[in-house]
């Protein structure tokens, strides 16, 4: 959003009324000041104050908007003002006199190449002002970009009052509904939603989405219901989702093994009233989930129910556990909490709930919260089962480990099994027949009285 000077710039300067023009170049130090340096100088003529224009570029009468990406930098046109005398330097302020187009394409389709179609490619300048655009309609190639909170997207300088309605994205010609004209100094962002053929669409406004298929599955926005994996290996696009259901997991994997692909930022909860016994995202025993996202900027919020794991399993009823399959967590920034207990089953971050059986759980190159509880007389660790401990294996991340704690005092450890006070009280971190390798654990204790952690050191592996 912020534009700087980089140094090296040539702008042009001309003092008042004065015919006079001079060329100066930007230099910018260490510490980010600039100044400028004269390549032709221009002179105060007297020691009145006078206004100082500016521009840039310095020494060009049109711009070609064309070759932004083949020049791999976007172009600007800019024009400055400032007032002063000869005793004392004068602060320049730019203004843009272009626009920027960014898009920022969403969907299961790998875009690699857009374009903005019909639009002017010269724009004619007078000191650093637009005075026209060239009559012929051409097209603009964006530029990809990587933007924090974004991830890639395409960017162009375009000329001001230009009407944009047509795009090519991959070859594809795409048509905005409604056209968008340019304003100078202004940022107009396009979001296309560019999906692979033989997408589904996923409605969650009226009833459960029900998979059982090898398909390709996207959602986003908000949804009330639940999506139920009941057989199959299909792929489910999450970007920018937020689904909250009242009971019930969110995400119900009842059987087969789907890949959930996370994108940009997404919240999965289901209610925390005590009735709702249930996991945020509940993989059955036999079934699997893999939840992976293109790089940890892509973050999955997960809260579990009553008695159930954020990711895993969960207790439906007084010494009652529904066993876990296997977790796997790739490429991913990744919150899982428990978040209530019931019928004294306690929930866990990711994992097992009770004495049911338990799955691998297998984390590479993501950053994990999880959030295991406690009540006054047993504990949950953050990763892994209350009543053992799984075959977990994490490589190359970043756990935060926040071991479920009553006050000060907690049964459980870290990453493992869950303790009470008459079989097992733990504080260690343990992985089973897996492995931790060049990794670094966070160890925490979470307080349910108070709702706030205490840092417990960290270990590095």
């Amino acid at each position: 959003m912020g534009s700087h000077w980089t140094g090296g710039e040539r702008i042009g300067v001309r003092i008042g009324d004065n015919e006079e023009t001079g060329i100066y170049t930007i230099k910018v130090d260490d510490a980010g000041n600039v100044t400028v340096e004269p390549e032709t100088p221009v002179y105060w003529k007297n020691t009145q104050t006078a206004d100082v224009t500016a521009w840039y570029p310095a020494d060009r009468s049109s711009v070609d908007l064309g070759f932004q990406l083949q020049n791999n930098t976007m172009t600007y046109v800019l024009h400055g003002t400032g007032t002063g005398n000869h005793q004392s330097p004068v602060t320049l302020k730019f203004t843009h006199q272009l626009a920027k187009v960014r898009v920022v394409a969403k969907g299961t389709a790998e875009v690699r190449n857009i374009s903005i179609q019909h639009v002017p490619r010269i724009c004619y300048i007078d000191e650093g002002i637009i005075t026209g655009q060239e009559t012929l309609l051409n097209d603009i190639w964006m530029l990809p970009v990587e933007r924090e909170g974004i991830g890639t997207c395409w960017e162009a300088s375009v000329g001001p009052d230009a009407e944009i309605k047509y795009f090519s994205l991959d070859g594809m010609d795409c048509d905005l509904t409604s056209s968008v004209t340019t304003q100078a100094g202004a940022l107009h962002t396009i979001t296309w939603t560019v999906n692979n053929e033989g997408t589904t669409t996923i409605d969650l406004s009226n009833e459960d989405c029900i998979i059982n298929d090898d398909g390709t599955y996207y959602f986003s926005g908000t949804g009330s219901h639940a999506i139920r994996v009941t057989n199959g290996n299909p792929d489910i696009y999450l970007e920018d989702a937020q689904i909250s259901v009242l009971s019930g997991p969110a995400i119900n994997i009842e059987g087969g093994n789907p890949t959930i692909h996370v994108r940009g930022e997404n919240t999965i909860e289901t209610g925390n009233s005590l009735s709702n016994y249930a996991a945020g995202i509940y993989v059955a025993q036999g079934s699997s989930v893999t939840i992976e996202g293109r790089d940890t900027d892509d973050v999955l919020r997960v809260t579990g129910g009553a008695d159930g794991a954020a990711i895993g399993g969960y207790s439906p009823a007084l010494n009652s556990h529904n066993p876990c399959g296997d977790i796997t967590i790739n490429n991913v920034t990744l919150y899982a909490y428990a978040s209530n207990a019931y019928l004294n089953n306690l929930p866990i971050g990711i994992g097992s709930t009770g004495t049911a059986s338990y799955g691998k759980i297998e984390i590479t190159d993501a950053i994990v919260h999880a959030r295991g509880y406690s009540s006054l007389n047993e504990s949950t660790p953050a990763i892994g089962a209350y009543s053992g401990v799984p075959q977990i294996v994490i490589s190359g991340s970043t756990i935060h480990a926040h071991r479920g704690s009553y006050g000060t005092t907690s049964f459980a450890d870290y990453i493992g099994r869950g303790g009470n006070t008459i079989e097992y009280q733990g504080g260690q971190i343990q992985y089973g027949s897996g492995s931790i390798t060049g990794s670094t654990v966070y160890k925490y204790s979470y307080d349910v009285l108070t709702g706030s952690s205490s840092s417990d050191g960290s270990v590095t592996y």
